[in-house]
């Protein structure tokens, strides 16, 4: 199984967005859903500060397909 962070931005210049979580072009993938809830609560803090005119949000996917 495939475990993966979904994202959403909503504001700013684009509007609403959703997509997978990639680094340097491709997809990241985690090893388990709490490596991947750890990385998703961590960015969710990171990306939402007191400066940011956009909303992010963060969570895990698992895909039973993958």
């Amino acid at each position: 199984m495939s475990v993966n962070i979904m994202c959403r931005v909503s504001g700013g210049m684009t509007g609403t967005r959703e997509a997978l979580l990639k680094r340097d072009g491709k997809v990241r993938e985690f090893e388990s859903l709490e490596e991947a809830q750890k990385t998703a609560d961590e960015l969710n803090v990171k990306m939402n500060h007191e400066h940011s005119t956009a909303q992010f949000a963060y969570w895990p996917v698992e895909f039973p397909w993958q």
